[in-house]
């Protein structure tokens, strides 16, 4: 009966991946006031070493420790000398492989040397849009007034129906003419007749929105009065008679329900209406990628064998 629910906000699709950035600070021991005013947060009882390794004379760093712990934010937790070894022990792996790599000259290798330009390319491309919209983020006044826009576009009906589903016209008409002399009879008929899950519960099917039901059913539902029983309405399902039993203003999301969706849409406009500028002041010319006429691998063999 119901359709799956859709977003009531489409988001515009990110035009580049964000990279997670900032670091944790201790606080200062000699600012106990400051500390204080801090939101309380789970200080480490351990200390990471500076350098946390040397492989082959080679050190690796604390600050490399932890940049790569911030790039497995999520996915590992750095919060005991038991995890952050563990941690250690996949950089001196990964340091281990760099300096076979290096052994090999694998960087004057020209496959490798392609994927550096598509890292480096990539990496230089993300952080101008991360600085972009870390200078300019979406402001209260903005999120406030798509939030309004939304909520006004979102403005709809909600309903309160149950209903009675047949396998033919024939049967919901006679449906149809028992309610019409005893209308309270209803529910006692949906328990006895309806083939819908709901005829358990009298086809009460609660609260819902017209884009939550199929077309057909929507629409007969909309032009019923309060109280009032339906003639006999056909959807994929079957024949349904329908009692409309109350009708109410839909409740839109709360703002704080909206706001990280809101704010995406915002940053995602930011972004392309960033691309659309920087592409305006530029000479671009784009060469026309021509089809091949040659003929296909298969059928040049299937040629051949004739």
């Amino acid at each position: 009966m119901k359709k799956p629910s859709k977003l009531t906000l489409p988001l515009l699709a990110l035009s580049s991946a964000l990279l997670l950035s900032g670091v944790a600070l201790a606080a200062d021991d000699k600012k106990p006031e400051a500390a204080a005013a801090a939101p309380a947060a789970a200080t480490p009882s351990f200390t990471i070493p500076d350098p946390v390794a040397v492989v082959n004379g080679k050190p690796i760093s604390k600050t490399a420790f932890e940049l790569y712990a911030q790039q497995l934010r999520g996915k590992a937790k750095i919060d005991s000398p038991e995890s952050s070894n563990a941690l250690v022990q996949q950089l001196v792996l990964e340091e281990l492989l760099v300096q076979e790599a290096n052994k090999q000259k694998l960087a004057d290798d020209p496959q490798v040397k392609q994927q550096f330009e598509m890292i480096q390319r990539s990496l230089l491309a993300s952080t101008v849009i991360r600085r972009m919209l870390s200078e300019s983020a979406p402001s209260e006044e903005a999120i406030k007034k798509e939030y309004d826009n939304a909520v006004a576009a979102m403005k709809s009906k909600e309903y309160k129906a149950a209903h009675i589903l047949v396998d033919s016209e024939d049967k919901a008409k006679e449906i149809v003419a028992e309610l019409k002399k005893d209308a309270s009879k209803f529910a006692e008929l949906a328990k006895t007749k309806s083939s819908d899950s709901s005829a358990a519960n009298g086809g009460d099917l609660g609260w819902f929105t017209p884009g939550m039901m199929v077309p057909p059913f929507a629409q007969a539902v909309a032009k019923l009065d309060k109280g009032q029983i339906s003639e006999p309405v056909q959807t994929p399902f079957g024949w349904h008679v329908i009692l409309l039993e109350d009708v109410r203003d839909a409740t839109p999301p709360s703002m704080d329900e909206l706001k990280p969706q809101i704010a995406q849409m915002l940053q995602s406009k930011m972004v392309n209406d960033y691309l659309e500028k920087l592409k305006s002041g530029a000479k671009i010319e784009v060469t026309e990628i021509q089809v091949s006429a040659a003929v296909p691998a298969a059928d040049a063999a299937k040629d051949e064998k004739k």
